[in-house]
């Protein structure tokens, strides 16, 4: 019947399907007991995991009827976790090469694409030992594998790699870290040079590995082609890169494990085994596979291409096979021989691309093997964006490839904009692209490129370096929401001590800049093609956190009312933020998405009234986000929105009308719930002389398009107009209440406020302010060095009647006007005001007590301080350090304002590396962890040290140093700030902190003396100088207690006494007594002179005591002749 239905070409499409509904039956579903499930799939959780049963000689012949030319296809069924048939476009994209594949024709590989879904791929490989896959999915779903039980069963088990409930077993990659500085390019060139390189592969196989397998060299060779058919599919995508099994690769596949030649020294050993057996000329890059204890070492990083270099690795596992193995393992150490560092940041490396928290989850990191550090179980099948850059810079130095020319284009990005955000609040980053071949799947990912040290410990808002954010998986999605959008709805902004599977998401709240790349994959099959930018997002201390604050309780609203949106500004309509303006979305499905646009562009003034839909739900919220920016914030709770019969669809609430032109404002009438009757459309609270009027003017059908029109506008003067728009129906009315400014075309000269006309001494960011009694939309403002203007240094718009410049310099006069603009025309720039500005002063100051101790026991906190005593605002400030410490990455060292604001300057950074003697400023490049000191020269700081300007230099200026770890100490050597106020130093010559312009009464005291207010230096009576011995009141009423005090050295002392009603005073030389005191508390300051010199007062609080009430106890003995007397209290 078969036969018949192939040749026949008149068959209807009805017996078509059902042949082909026939062809796709070699799956079944199945259930396994977990007993039978090989070692490396006993840890999936159940509820993640589906099992199959396969026909396989079904789908032999379709797979025959595939070619390795790329032209022959056929569809292919693969089984989703639903259990629902999918069909792939499949083509043979095999990974032998052509001879090995004419010896080993039973081992094939094999990439297909969705019919009804391009962005689901499979990549399978195929061998006597059945198949092996891997679905990659583009829509937000987990990529999924599918492979066989066990080699003894023929059912096949589907799962993604999620599903595994516990952490990987210990795996250490051993391959030593080349240290190198990250370069990060504004135009970060990734994969888009539309070539294709394939690279010859060497394959070595332990005896272990074979037996693990089932013995035989094509038992060993069909495991090794399952492992390379899934780091092609990474490959592919990620690089445009190809491996190919080189051609007698089958000669270094050892069955024995007494005889093959691996023992110790694996690299080595598999390294001459390589050159010996294939011929250093006949391979590219060559790796050993092994079964043993989990570990690999690439050798070296970036190998490939290089003799007696590019052989030297291996992957080794207790199971070594499966997605773990393929991706975790020897895509990791094949990245590693690539050109690819580790990404992971729980320890420094110093190679400038540990941009992953914790242990990472991309190929290049560590996931599930760094206990107390994973963000997750296992790995996710894709490079993070360093890696990409660096294999992508290596392989253009690397000219072994076969390259081959193809037609698939890069994808396009849409330049990307920088952004500053207030601190505390969520962002959200888009992204654009486009790809001239239609066929291509673009996918997004975003991802922080900030390198830096973060532990499970350190990860937090107060982090100053490293990345806040993990990298996530890509996706279709061009856009990615910081922290994510579920987390926001819940209030979830930052997290600390993040554990295993969590967000591994925080904000930060402090002041930072935040870097990421924006990595777009075209996902073409023959060579994927990658491109990137990057962008920054720094994070202002000045300004947030910025909060909606309305809707914060449930609360019930009918739809097409009028509703209050309010929130916090907290500074973002002033620099830096500079959001002037707001937009308003409404989501339906409590957060999930916000496709409703309330409002563009409302004024960022905390509070704007919307007009809600008709859309009807028990789960809205609102979104409130800077215009043209990125941050946003949330109302706390889900509101709901009744359905109304009526509805009227404004766009705005707010019109402008321009004398004498009518206005028209379109609305759209809506229906719900059936609602029929005929509205009549009207107006009230029109100002007298307006007209207004309606087209229609009744309306029955829902979505029916109204013109309300505006005439006689000349009739009213300039200013604000509420109107009430009705929709009248005889069961029910419905009021939209809209705002007409009406503007006339004059246009008041603005008055200039502040600071007042040729003004100096003005701050570097001074608030410029004005007023008008007109009505504007806006203001231009001009700023300029002359007052003709033909140098304006700032030129823009604002809506608020203040500014803050920006870019002002020390010691410049400046002129400034106001032009304003409404949106029927603009004015003339009016008089302008001039001011001064005030100067700006440098200098040293350096702390004193130095060097201080940085003890080798414990974890010590040791903080070395800078007194200042001018009150000037901070302009700049740069801080010198010498700091002699092992092992770097102990090491927290931050610098404290007086005010309180913590700037991080090193944090676990430099790995083993020690020694600072350096110049931390804001102006100089990251520095690079090299040599010893391993931080010298002048360098930025990892936290923002702009974070103090405009604050009060006056009071205590701590550095502080927390050392992390016990065992290795060491010493503060010098602390230096470089101060740079606005305004003078008053002066201040011997640098005693007291000034010499009238407060220091004695000049020129030494250096680092110790002083009074006055200035002069303070000198003390030595510690034992004094005897003093006290008598206490004999009895109670006696009074005459005594105190006696001897001097060790002969001075003219002066003594005042104070307390229980005496005030006595008196001068001696070397001895004083003062008897007849009563019992009680008593002070005595002394001072004392040897003619040139006054000691400072030293003083005393002392106690002359009683004694207790005498008391009597009389007891007669029992014969009454003999009386015994106990005394106890006074003495006797």
């Amino acid at each position: 019947m078969t036969t018949k239905l192939r040749l026949v070409l008149s068959i209807t499409m009805l017996f078509a399907c059902f042949y082909v509904a026939g062809q796709t039956q070699y799956w079944q579903s199945t259930q396994v007991q977990n007993a039978l499930l090989s070692s490396d799939l006993k840890g999936l959780e159940e509820e993640k995991i589906r099992f199959f049963s396969l026909q396989e000689s079904i789908l032999d012949r379709e797979l025959e009827k595939i070619t390795s030319n790329r032209i022959d296809q056929t569809l292919v069924y693969f089984p989703d976790d639903k259990g629902q048939l999918i069909a792939f476009q499949v083509e043979e994209t095999p990974v032998f090469s052509s001879e090995l594949t004419a010896r080993y024709p039973q081992i094939r590989s094999f990439t297909g694409i969705g019919i009804n879904d391009k962005t689901k791929r499979v990549r399978f490989s195929v061998s006597p030992k059945g198949i092996e896959a891997m679905f990659v999915s583009h829509d937000g779903n987990q990529n999924r594998f599918l492979q066989k039980v066990s080699p003894q069963s023929n059912a096949y088990i589907l799962y993604d790699r999620k599903g595994y409930s516990g952490e990987m077993e210990k795996f250490l990659c051993e391959t030593e870290d080349k240290r190198i500085a990250a370069a990060q390019s504004r135009t970060a060139k990734l994969v888009d040079d539309q070539r294709l390189r394939k690279y010859r592969i060497a394959v070595s196989a332990t005896g272990e590995y074979t037996q693990f397998h089932g013995g035989t060299v094509t038992d060993a060779l069909a495991a090794i082609n399952a492992t390379l058919t899934r780091v092609n599919e990474v490959f592919n995508t990620d690089l445009g890169i190809e491996l190919e099994l080189v051609a007698n690769n089958d000669l270094v596949i050892y069955t024995d494990p007494d005889t093959d030649p691996y023992q110790t020294n694996l690299n080595t050993e598999v390294q001459t085994t390589l050159n010996n057996v294939i011929g250093d000329l006949n391979y590219d890059v060559g790796h050993l596979f092994q079964e043993d204890v989990n570990g690999g070492n690439a050798g070296f990083i970036g190998a490939v291409c290089q003799t007696n270099q590019k052989g030297s690795a291996y992957s080794s596992s207790t199971n070594p096979q499966g997605d773990i193995f393929d991706l975790d393992y020897v895509a990791h150490e094949l990245g590693h021989q690539f050109g690819a560092n580790h990404t992971w940041s729980f320890d420094s490396e110093g190679t400038g691309v540990q941009a992953e928290p914790a242990s990472g989850s991309t190929i290049m990191g560590y996931a599930g093997i760094v206990q107390g550090n994973n963000v997750q179980n296992n790995g996710d099948d894709y490079f993070h964006y360093y890696s990409i850059k660096q294999i992508s810079e290596y392989v253009l130095t690397a000219t072994c490839a076969v390259e081959t020319v193809i037609t698939n284009s890069p994808p396009i990005i849409t330049t990307l904009d920088d952004y500053t955000i207030p601190k505390g609040t969520a962002f959200v980053l888009p992204g654009q692209a486009s790809d001239p071949d239609t066929g291509d799947v673009l996918t997004y990912s975003w991802e922080q490129i900030d390198d830096g040290v973060v532990t499970t410990e350190t990860f937090g808002p107060q982090n100053a370096s490293g990345a806040n954010f993990r990298s996530l998986p890509p996706t279709i999605d061009s856009a990615r929401y910081f922290p994510r959008l579920s987390r926001v709805i819940q209030g979830d902004l930052t997290q600390t001590n993040p554990a295993i599977n969590s967000a591994w998401e925080t904000v930060s709240e402090i002041e930072r800049d935040l870097n990421f790349a924006l990595t777009v994959r075209d996902n073409a099959t023959g060579g994927g093609q990658v491109s990137s930018d990057i962008l920054n997002v720094r994070v202002s201390n000045v300004s947030g956190p910025f909060v909606v604050n309305s809707q914060a309780a449930s609360e019930t609203y009918s739809a097409g009312t009028i509703q209050t949106i309010s929130w916090d500004v907290a500074g973002t309509d002033a620099p830096p933020v500079n959001a002037q303006f707001v937009d308003i979305f409404l989501s339906l499905d409590g957060g999930v998405t916000f496709p409703i646009q309330l409002e563009e562009k409302a004024a960022n003034d905390g509070s704007h009234d919307v007009l809600l839909p008709g859309n009807a739900t028990t789960t809205a919220r609102i979104m409130v986000k800077g215009y043209r920016n990125v941050f946003f914030a949330v109302n706390s709770t889900d509101f709901i929105i009744e359905e109304s019969p009526i509805v009227l669809q404004f766009d705005d609430l707010d019109f402008d009308v321009c004398q004498p032109v009518d206005k028209v404002i379109p609305f759209v009438y809506e229906t719900y719930g059936g609602f029929i009757e005929e509205v009549v459309f009207s107006a009230t609270g029109v100002p007298p002389g307006i007209g207004v009027s309606f087209l229609p003017g009744t309306a029955t059908d829902n979505n029916t398009p109204v013109d309300m029109t505006i005439s006689n506008t000349t009739a009213v003067s300039e200013g604000v107009y509420p109107i009430q728009v009705l929709a009248t129906a005889p069961s029910f009315t419905r009021e939209v209440t809209i705002v007409l400014t009406i503007f006339d075309t004059d246009f008041p000269e603005v008055s200039l406020v502040t600071p007042a006309n040729s003004s100096t001494d003005i701050p570097l960011r001074p608030i410029l302010s004005w007023d008008t009694p007109a009505i504007n939309n806006s203001y231009q403002i001009e700023i300029a060095t002359d007052a003709a203007f033909t140098s304006v240094i700032e030129s823009t718009t604002v809506i608020f009647k203040n500014y803050t410049p920006e870019n002002l310099e020390p010691e410049t006069t400046y002129y400034w006007r106001i032009k304003p603009v409404t949106n029927c025309g603009e004015g003339v720039f009016g008089s302008a005001f001039s001011f001064t500005t005030v100067p700006v002063n440098c200098k040293m100051k350096s702390a004193q007590g130095l060097p201080l101790s940085i003890s080798s026991t414990g974890t010590p906190t040791v903080q070395s301080s800078i007194i200042v005593v001018d009150d000037l605002p901070v302009s700049d400030i740069n801080v010198s350090l010498n700091i002699e410490h092992s092992f770097l990455s102990d090491l927290i060292i931050s610098l404290i304002s007086p005010s309180g604001t913590e700037v991080i300057l090193v944090s676990n950074s430099c790995s083993q590396l020690e020694n600072i003697n350096a110049v931390f400023d804001d102006s100089a490049s990251p520095f690079v962890c090299n040599g010893n000191p391993g931080i010298t020269g002048t360098v930025k700081p990892l936290g923002s040290l702009s974070s103090f300007n405009g604050e009060s230099s006056f009071g205590e200026w701590i550095l502080l140093v927390r050392d992390t770890a016990p065992a290795d100490g060491g010493l503060i050597q010098d602390f230096t700030l470089e101060l740079c106020v606005e305004g003078v130093f008053r002066p201040d010559a011997d640098g005693d902190n007291v000034f010499d312009d009238g407060d220091d009464l004695c000049l020129g005291t030494p250096p680092n003396t110790e002083v009074n207010a006055d200035g002069c230096p303070v000198y003390r009576f030595e510690q034992d100088n004094f005897n003093i011995s006290l008598t206490s009141e004999s009895c109670i009423p006696n009074n005459d207690g005594q105190l006696d005090i001897t001097a060790n050295t002969s001075l003219d002392y002066s003594i005042v006494i104070s307390g229980n009603g005496v005030n006595e005073s008196a001068d001696f030389n070397t001895s004083y007594q003062l008897g007849d005191l009563s019992s009680g508390s008593y002070s005595a300051c002394i001072t004392g002179t040897d003619g040139s010199i006054t000691y400072e007062e030293f003083c005393i609080d002392f106690v002359i005591s009683e004694p207790d009430p005498l008391e009597v106890l009389i007891a007669l003995d029992q014969d009454a002749l003999q009386a015994i007397l106990s005394l106890s209290g006074s003495e006797l």
